[in-house]
């Protein structure tokens, strides 16, 4: 069974006017850190092949297919935003399937394909096989911020998941310090749950930030290679506020750990910036309006989540981050 997926990461309703998305980040142990804003989009609707052909031309078995040396993994965090609903005890991730379950594009927030899928198995310059353990609803950790549901898979969770299983480099996982990724796309759940609450949300900032990059602390000292961050939207005002602190102690956090960490090599993707550009101006981009969703030519996949079709554009931007790597 794959887990839920809320259309809306536990949220009631969103509004569209002006949405800010909390920024990403990229980290290798092997490199320097890089801190960017949005990448440009261009030509980002509307490919001439299909998803679904590129992914079959690039990903069916065949009797010349890569062998171990040239493989490549990705180990994905967050909430529905990355969410395919793979389950680390069913059928793992292999060349000609490589996000192992659920069949492709897997169980997202809107049906279709999402960047994580895009980057797989389109976007990137090699063959990538991707444990994505990212979880609808999910925030960094349940005891700070409480999911809508109980069952939810925290941060916390999905990294202890990775910790308990492919971090022991399986057989069917024998990835090394050169040749993966990892990325975390998490907090639009943390602040819309909590944002209204009484205390200085300032302050709470700093308290999730303390749990997010010891979670990555954690990864890196069991781990040693690359790593990716994110977080996401959201709509009100003053949730809108305690964003962008997030984000501007997100920027702080990365530099430190840099410091803590010289051999780490980090990448930002500025969310925010992305989604404004294309919200600000749908029609250039392909897309009705800004507000419509559910429909072919919508921004939106349903009120709360990106479409496939921007999913593809973010999938496109994030490679263009990553296009000096194999990623």
């Amino acid at each position: 069974m794959a887990p839920p997926l809320p259309p809306k990461d536990g949220f009631s309703a969103v509004s569209f006017g002006s949405i800010p998305f909390p920024k990403a980040l990229v980290m290798s142990l092997k490199c320097a850190l890089l801190v960017v804003s949005a990448a440009a989009v261009a030509n980002a609707v509307g490919a001439a092949e299909p998803v679904w052909a590129q992914y079959f031309s690039q990903c069916l078995p065949s009797t010349s297919g890569p062998t171990p040396a040239d493989i490549n993994y990705w180990f994905s965090f967050g909430d529905s935003y990355t969410q395919t609903g793979f389950l680390p005890n069913e059928t793992l991730p292999a060349v000609g399937n490589p996000l192992g379950n659920p069949p492709y594009p897997g169980y997202t927030a809107v049906g279709g394909t999402n960047w994580i899928d895009v980057d797989t198995t389109v976007y990137n310059t090699s063959t990538i096989l991707t444990y994505n353990y990212a979880y609808g609803g999910a925030t960094i950790d349940a005891r700070l911020v409480a999911p809508y549901e109980p069952t939810v898979l925290s941060l916390t969770d999905q990294v202890n998941q990775f910790l308990s299983g492919a971090a022991a480099k399986t057989a069917a996982a024998p990835w090394t310090s050169e040749d993966t990724l990892f990325s975390f796309w998490i907090g639009i759940n943390d602040i819309g749950n909590s944002y209204y609450e009484s205390g200085s949300r300032d302050a709470f900032s700093d308290t999730l930030l303390d749990a997010y990059f010891a979670l990555v602390q954690d990864v890196l000292y069991e781990a040693r290679l690359t790593l990716m961050l994110a977080q996401d939207a959201s709509a009100q005002a003053l949730e809108k506020s305690v964003i962008d602190g997030f984000n501007s102690k997100l920027a702080t956090r990365v530099s430190s750990f840099q410091s803590a960490n010289p051999g780490v090599q980090t990448w930002v993707f500025d969310a925010n910036s992305a989604f404004t550009v294309v919200l600000n101006d749908p029609q250039a981009y392909g897309f009705v309006d800004n507000t419509s969703f559910g429909n072919t030519g919508d921004f939106w996949g349903n009120n709360y989540h990106p479409s496939s079709a921007m999913q593809t554009i973010i999938g496109k931007q994030i490679s263009q981050l990553l296009n000096t790597t194999v990623w």
